[in-house]
């Protein structure tokens, strides 16, 4: 059973809507808020517009509308079932509430170099009653001294309240010096979030394709461990582009992916290697992308990294034929 993809706007938040549904019964399954009282198409408070796809009514719904109303797309959600993945606009729509904003203190317990530049910490709450919720996809803060640098959770939540993250470690950067340093003393890091809507939904009923540059590979890493736990069958096109090849610090974890899961397919390239230890493909990722999916039709994609890769990206994939709703980034927030 493949669900319909309901984009919903001006908030750009993506619900999925079992065949047999509702717009409303899938939106308040799975947490959504959103505006509804009678659920008979009387009162009106769940009307909005249907910018894009086809829907069917579960009742005379339709009658109530006037044919004004009618050719402007304005419809029902308690009545209306998609026959289509759709674009909706439906206006004070909040997806389902994570915690927005908390500040929580956190012990680093573990840390360990990925590469020369690139650092691993493992968080775990310092008191286990008060932890930050998220999903899959999101990103916090993290706070000292006045500073805030915004990093990726780089795990999908489970049971034990770890939060990883992977910080870019250079001589230039005093944040994560002083990060490490605080966590050597065993001293707690205080930790905002979570935020951010670049989260699976449900299982996506597409193939997907995870476009990461440097250390936007944190995020995909959490995404595809999502994907697991939902025991995703779809195909997942993990793309990794860096500039050398130690900055690809976690290849062999994407290699061992795509070695042990069939549906998991791994690429990566560097646009400034060694060439006497790189023997795999050089330039930007997102020009590779295209050249391994000319029709990006029937895709979606996720995208974490510098902000001229992600918008260079999304030109070139829609040029491709990429629907611009389903390239999901926090950079593209607004678009």
């Amino acid at each position: 059973m493949v669900p319909y993809i309901v984009h919903i706007k001006p908030n750009d938040l993506i619900l999925m809507v079992n065949p047999g549904e509702t717009v409303l019964e899938a939106a308040l399954r799975q947490g959504f808020s959103f505006p509804f009282n009678c659920q008979n198409a009387v009162c009106g408070t769940c009307m909005g517009r249907v910018l894009r796809g086809k829907i069917e009514y579960t009742n005379d719904a339709e009658a109530e509308l006037c044919e004004e109303e009618k050719e402007e797309g304005y419809t029902f959600f308690c009545s209306a079932r998609p026959q289509s993945d759709l674009v909706i606009e439906m206006f004070n729509v909040e997806a389902p509430v994570v915690d927005e904003g908390r500040t929580v203190p956190y012990l680093v317990r573990s840390h360990h170099a990925f590469s020369p530049n690139t650092l691993l910490l493992e968080l775990y709450p310092q008191d286990t009653k008060n932890a930050l919720s998220f999903r899959a996809g999101q990103y916090l803060y993290l706070r000292q001294n006045g500073e805030s640098h915004a990093y990726s959770i780089a795990n999908a939540p489970d049971d034990s309240q770890r939060i990883e993250l992977h910080i870019r470690h250079t001589e230039e950067n005093t944040f994560a010096k002083e990060i490490l340093s605080l966590a050597a003393e065993g001293k707690p890091l205080l930790l905002s979030g979570a935020h951010g809507h670049c989260v699976l939904h449900h299982k996506p009923p597409v193939p997907t394709i995870l476009l990461a540059a440097g250390t936007g590979f944190s995020q995909m890493k959490a995404l595809i461990e999502e994907a697991l736990k939902l025991s995703l069958q779809s195909p997942i096109y993990l793309y990794w582009g860096a500039r050398k090849k130690e900055d690809l610090y976690a290849h062999e974890l994407a290699l061992q992916w795509a070695k042990e899961y069939p549906f998991i397919h791994y690429h990566a390239m560097l646009s400034a290697p060694d060439e006497n230890t790189w023997t795999g493909g050089v330039g930007y990722i997102y020009e590779y992308v295209v050249t391994q999916h000319a029709d990006l039709s029937g895709f979606q994609v996720y995208a974490s990294g510098p902000p001229d890769m992600v918008f260079s990206a999304l030109r070139l994939f829609e040029a491709h034929g990429l629907k611009r709703d389903f390239m999901y980034s926090d950079m593209l927030l607004g678009k």
